[in-house]
């Protein structure tokens, strides 16, 4: 747990530059932990430029001194904490006031509420207006009722460029509107369990990233990595705008009916050799010997989170090498046999990788009752 929260606050430095650890935790401690809300609750605020909103004592005068010395206690003051009518009483000699329940009392949706022009929460903040607002699911059967293309952005708060997306790209009133009128725009980050799904499905290792997705069949047909600027985006979406999907399905079937059967032949062919050439390139792992019983002293259980959210768990022998890690993972999902792959292990301060090559063994790696995930290579 103190690792995961270590992982937070670094998190949150990297986006709110020339902070303090201490500042982000207690951004982190006021929204529970939850990185997304604490950032956004850093841009909307002003506790940390407002000494009296940290609960300090002032109190610190010694007990031997005289009563005349002891300040007198201060008045109570109203500040505006959040919106025009919502006020919060407290008293600046007071540190026992839990000042973080009465903030997120009125937070919300933190995104949502009125701020000033120049307040960059404001200026980065999601495109709300053009959101569909469901699970992806449900987006992919939105848009095959209406006939519109799925517009899906992949974001991460690690990386500044989904801001930008933000404020430069969604925040065009032109793009606005094409988007509007013509796809079912979903967006989300790569944290949430949404989002991990979709970032497992359709094998996204660059955030941000812009895709669009067939609704009638839910094959990615179109990707943007990185910042898409408003023109490069209407450019490549005019395409989309003029071919909805279910008359995109009826040009490849009025194209496949005039089809040379020779070329189904080759088609055939070609698939057959693509099966062929997954074959060899089946990577080779040493055979995974039946799960060790017995003494717990002998024994080494570590447990695996795969690329698509699962996770699992075994017992190794001490002595036995990690290369068993990657025999395991082979048996579990069909893909780590054709491709490369590693281990990363989180621990307190640092991030650990496992390498194949590495020949140690599971005592020598320090994994007994560890947690590692698969990343691909």
């Amino acid at each position: 747990m103190e690792s995961y929260q270590q992982m937070l606050i670094s998190s949150f430095l990297e986006i709110a530059i020339d902070q303090t650890a201490d500042t982000a935790r207690q951004f982190l401690q006021t929204t529970k932990w939850n990185l997304e809300e604490a950032i956004q609750l850093f841009y909307n605020n002003e506790l940390v430029d407002n000494p009296s909103l940290n609960g300090d004592d002032d109190d610190d005068d010694d007990d031997d001194d005289d009563d005349d010395d002891v300040r007198p206690p201060l008045h109570v003051e109203r500040e505006v904490i959040y919106g025009h009518n919502n006020t919060v009483q407290y008293n600046g000699n007071s540190s026992s006031h839990n000042f973080d329940d009465e903030i997120l009392s009125r937070l919300g949706d933190v995104w949502r509420v009125e701020e000033r022009d120049d307040n960059l929460a404001s200026m980065y903040r999601p495109p709300f207006a053009l959101i569909y607002n469901g699970p992806f699911n449900n987006a992919i059967d939105t848009a095959k009722t209406q006939n519109k293309w799925l517009l899906v952005n992949m974001q991460s708060m690690q990386e500044f460029t989904s801001h930008l997306l933000n404020k430069d790209t969604w925040a065009n009133d032109y793009i606005a509107r094409i988007i509007k009128k013509n796809f079912i725009f979903w967006q989300v980050n790569d944290h949430t369990e949404e989002g991990q799904k979709v970032c497992t499905y359709y094998k996204l290792n660059s955030l941000p990233v812009i895709l669009v997705i067939d609704p009638i069949t839910g094959q990615k047909v179109h990707s943007w990595n990185g910042m898409v600027q408003p023109e490069i985006l209407l450019k490549d979406i005019t395409s989309f705008i003029d071919l909805s999907p279910s008359e995109y399905h009826a040009n490849l079937l009025h194209k496949r009916s005039r089809k040379n059967p020779r070329d189904e032949i080759k088609e055939d062919e070609g698939v057959q050799q693509t099966n062929e050439i997954k074959e060899v390139m089946k990577i080779c792992y040493p055979t995974l010997p039946e799960e060790p019983e017995g003494d717990r002293n002998l024994i080494c259980r570590v447990a695996i989170r795969l690329p698509d959210g699962r996770r699992i768990q075994r017992n190794f022998l001490k002595i036995d090498s990690i290369k068993l890690l990657w025999s395991y993972c082979c048996v579990e999902f069909e893909e780590a046999e054709t491709r490369p792959f590693r281990f990363r292990q989180v621990i307190p301060g640092a991030v650990k990788f496992l390498e194949y090559d590495s020949n140690l063994n599971f005592e020598e790696s320090d994994l007994n009752n560890s947690i590692v995930s698969v990343t691909w290579e």
